[in-house]
Parts: C-alpha cells; structure tokens; sequence
C-alpha cells in the first residue's frame, strides 16, 4: 500500500495538519516549519485536526492531549520494525482540557526531550481522559535528521532504508571503493525506489539528500567545497529525474494517445469574450466568433470547460449587460462541439457603492437579477451554475447592510431550479460573508490569488510549491471542515508570464525587464499548484490568464498530459 506524504504550511503561530485514526495505509508528515518555529518558543503548539473516517472528531470535554513513548537509538526487527534500544529514555507529557478545541482541534507541545541529537522518538500520539483511558490516537515516531524532521505513521521502512542508504554511502566514500559519480548515481537511485512508494516525490528525496550531506560533513569525509560540489550533483540529478518523468509521459501521449481512468481536477478557463474595451482588467478580450472559436481550438485538448463571463454596466442610467448573447450562443454550441462543457456563467460588476445608492438600492439588485435573467433565457443550458457578486465583499460581508438583497437575489434563483454561486475574492473573504449566503451557495468558488515569492529569476518550483501551500492549506482545511459536502473550487488561478508576477499573482501591470517570453513562469506555477498539498483540497481549478498560459509550450504539454492522466 502506497505511504501518503504530507506537508503542511502555516505562516502563523501553530503548525497544522490532520490525521485520520481510521486512515489504513502509512502517512509520512513533514513537520520541519514546526521544529523551526518552536526553536526559540516553548509555546509554539503543533496543531492537529483529529479525524475518524473523513469525520472530524469531537473532542471538546473533559479530553487532554497526551504523548507517551521512549527517545533514544534504534535497531529494526527481522520484520522491519522500529525497536528502540533497552537504554531508552521515557517521554511522558500530558496537556491541558483548554488545549483540545472545536472541530476536532487538539494543540500538541512536544517536549525538549523528543529532540535528541541522536536518534528517534517512538511512541503514541492522542488524548486520554482524567481517569488515564486513552480515548483515541496513533502510534509515530518521529525523527529530525539534519533539520527535517518527519513523523512517520505506519511506516517505518522508510527510516529503516534511508539510513540503511546513508549508511552505504558513506562506506563507499570512506573506503574508496566507487568514484563519486557512481555514489551519487547509486544514492539517487535508491532513494527514487524508496520515495516512488510515497505520493510525491521532492521534498522527501530532498531531505534524504541534506540528511546524507549533514552525515559525511559529521564524519569529515569531505571538505566544504567537496560537500557542495557533491550536494549539487545529487540536487541536479534529483531535479533531472522528475523532469525526465513528465517528458517521458509527454512522450508517450504524443507517440500512442492513451486515456485515463483516474479522477482528475476539473481544469476549466475563464473565457474573456466582449466586445468591451475592458484591458485594464488583465484580460485579452475576443470579440468576434471567428476569434472565440480559434481560442477554444487551442484550449480544447488542454481544459474540460470554459466559463463565459458577463459585466453588468450602468449605461445611460441603467444597469445592462453589454455582451452580445448572440455571438455568446454560437460560441457555446462550438465550444460543446469541441467536447467542452460550459463551466458556469460568471457576472462581473464593479458598481461602487454611491453609484449603487444613487441608482437606488432596490432598483439596482432587481435590475441585477433581471440582467441574469436575461441572460438564462438566451442562452438555456441545463445545469450550468449562475456565479453572482464576483469579489463584491462590500455587498455579501457578514457586516453589509446588503446582504440581504444579495441573499434575496440568490433565493430567487435557487427557487427558480438554478444552482448559485459566488466567486469569492479569497477564503477569508467567504469566511467573513453572510453566513446565509454561506449556506445558499451550491458550491464555494475562491480566487486565489497570493503573495508566492519576491526572488524574481530566483525563483524555484519548491518555492512556489511552499508559498502556495501557505497562502491557501489552512484557510482551505478550514473552510472545508465547515461545509465539507460542498465543492471547493479556485475559481481564478493563472499569472502574467513576467518573473515579477510571483509576488503579485493578481496583477497585470510589471516591468518588462521581467518579462518571460517562453512562458515558464506560467508553466511553474501552475506545476507548483499540482505538487502542492493545496490541490487536494480543491476539486477544480479555472484558469485566468489564458493567453498567458497559451505563450508557454511548456504549461501547454503539461496540460496536455495531465488531461490524458499520464501526470
């Protein structure tokens, strides 16, 4: 059975991630932001969302978090398994009731001795009650290893073969008996075999690589410069080989055209189709059939979907759609032809507030609801979702005097047999809306949009992978333990093919020295969302910045295979 890997980001205080005690199977957790952060602060907690078969558990009462087990060194049986040494140390460390909260929340401190200098913890993670009963946990170990740490559940043959590795590298080394190119190729190697038994493969091939670095430095088989010439090696071949993995199964889609069984994420792309003068916007505006069909013909063999978007204008004194619903119907019947569904149709108003109060209150929503009305009527597909009040905070917040029109306009809807959505500006915004707009919603819809990294060229696939994950896996775990049966979308995802973008992905206007003509940037985003622990929250990702994404030959082939399943 496949070992899950798991690495969860949190930028503030508590260290986060979630475990299911009914979970079959072996977990492997990457917790070094959480020993990073405590260094320093005794009062750093390492936050756990305690399930039981996909279910949060209860664990609010009269429950406290307990670790008990033993840290020292270690052997492994003839089966495989972790057996620590008869000179162990005991760790027995029991918390307080105030430390288990809602929503199966339980903030665990792991004490200075489950950090020794060699050598493991192992032991039982969970919560006992005030008579000393155990009410529910896991059994772990947990280990740091050249500043990454890992708790292992269910999987201690991971352990068990990464120093076994290490071990034979270093013997090599020392004895002469290989060159350095055969160690490194050797190491590589064996540490592809033991982590292709995971989900994903960097980051653990990474941590095997500084915990093989720290080891022959330790031991003073190389210089410094020796050190780094070798660490780079393996870095680059760790790099090739994943590489080599998606052109391979590029490859293979061009040569034989397979198909998949797997369940994929929905990949759709906002269309930007108008004949408005709407650039500042970022978007590139097709106005003609002629233009939407050619951009449907190269985004077919790369998407499941499109949505089509609407604006809804005060024009001589009246709110209005402008889009021709003409062009719009033909373009549909094309775009069905092409094998794409039709994802939802998406209104955008940017209506301020005074003009809202100027047009009147009343009149402005049922105008509003007219206009989706209107556009219903023209264009009749069954089933496609209606996405209202795109990033309009200032009208569904919790706080809005308006809420409750959007809450009318919504309920109008929903009785009239149409799915209703709002396309939310971020995962705080729809934690802060209305919490009956929050219960309306078929499913919550976020643009996701963030501050991933400042380092411009620098920038690195593991840098977006971690500054995706920070931005979002918290809020999104969050939101999905409080509606867990509706679907999480990212209803915007895309950046501008400039270096510069990756510290303002919502942006369009960067300096053209930053300016990326190959498309990489778009092609590294969007492959440092599909690494990352975020995706798996989310059951869809609609794609903005298309034309960007159609500059990239790279971000294009990925697509490609990743629709046929081969990645």
């Amino acid at each position: 059975m496949p070992v899950q890997q798991i690495k969860h980001n949190n930028d503030k205080k508590f260290y986060h991630i979630a475990i299911d005690i009914a979970k079959e199977g072996a977990q492997l957790f990457d917790l070094t932001p959480y020993v990073k952060g405590r260094v320093g602060d005794n009062n750093f907690g390492l936050l756990v969302d305690w399930y039981r078969q996909g279910m949060l558990m209860n664990v609010n009462g009269a429950y406290k978090p307990i670790i008990d087990g033993l840290v020292g060194n270690f052997s492994f049986d003839k089966n495989g398994n972790l057996k620590m040494d008869d000179d162990a140390s005991p760790v027995y460390s029991v918390g307080k009731p105030e430390d288990c909260g809602p929503a199966g929340q339980v903030t665990y401190y792991f004490p200075e001795q489950m950090f020794p200098k060699e050598g493991i913890f192992k032991g039982y993670l969970g919560l006992i009650d005030d008579k000393g009963n155990r009410y529910s946990g896991v059994d772990i170990w947990f280990s740091v290893l050249a500043g990454n740490a890992r708790m292992g559940i269910a999987c201690d043959f991971y352990i068990s073969e990464l120093e076994k590795a290490i071990k034979e590298a270093e013997d090599d080394l020392a004895n002469h008996k290989k060159s350095m190119q055969q160690i490194v190729d050797e190491f590589v190697s064996k540490m592809n075999d033991l982590t292709n038994r995971l989900e994903t493969q960097g980051n653990t091939d990474q941590a095997a690589l500084d915990a093989l670095e720290a080891k022959i430095k330790q031991d003073g088989l190389f210089t410094q410069a020796e050190a780094d010439i070798f660490k780079q090696t393996i870095t680059e071949q760790l790099t090739n080989s994943v590489n080599q993995k998606v052109d391979a199964a590029i490859a293979e889609i061009k040569s034989y055209g397979l198909a998949t069984t797997n369940i994929r994420k929905q990949i759709v792309y906002n269309g930007y189709w108008s004949n408005l003068d709407l650039s500042h916007s970022g978007g590139v505006y097709t106005s003609s059939l002629d233009a939407i069909k050619n951009e449907l013909d190269q985004m077919a063999p790369l998407v499941d979907g499109v949505t089509l978007l609407f604006h809804q204008y005060i024009t001589g004194g009246k709110l209005v759609v402008l889009e021709n619903l003409d062009t719009f119907k033909q373009a549909i019947d094309y775009a069905k032809s092409k094998g794409l569904i039709i994802a939802g149709y998406k209104f955008h108003c940017t209506t301020s507030i005074d003009d809202i109060k100027s047009y009147g209150v009343s009149e402005f929503f049922a105008d509003y609801k007219a206009n989706v009305d209107k556009v219903t009527s023209a264009l009749p597909e069954a089933g496609v979702p209606l996405i209202l009040f795109n990033e309009r905070g200032d009208l569904y917040n919790a706080s809005s005097p308006y809420s409750g029109n959007v809450r009318n306009v919504l309920q109008d809807l929903v009785s009239a047999s149409y799915k209703v959505d709002i396309s939310f500006q971020s995962l705080q915004d729809f934690i802060n809306a209305d919490p009956h707009v929050q219960e309306i919603v078929d499913s919550i819809l976020i643009n996701s949009y963030a501050m991933i990294s400042d380092k411009n060229r620098e920038t690195t696939l593991p840098d977006i992978v971690t500054g995706i994950d920070v931005n979002f896996y918290n809020s999104a775990l969050y939101v999905h333990s409080l509606y867990p049966q509706k679907p999480l979308i990212m209803s915007e995802f895309g950046i501008k093919n400039n270096w510069a973008a990756f510290d303002e992905t919502w942006s369009w206007n960067f300096s053209s020295a930053y300016d990326d003509p190959t498309g990489k940037v778009y092609y590294l985003y969007l492959r440092g969302l599909m690494q990352s622990e975020t995706i798996k929250l989310f059951d869809g990702v609609w794609l903005w910045f298309y034309a960007d994404l159609l500059q990239s030959d790279a971000g294009k082939e990925y697509l490609r295979a990743y629709k046929k399943g081969v990645i």
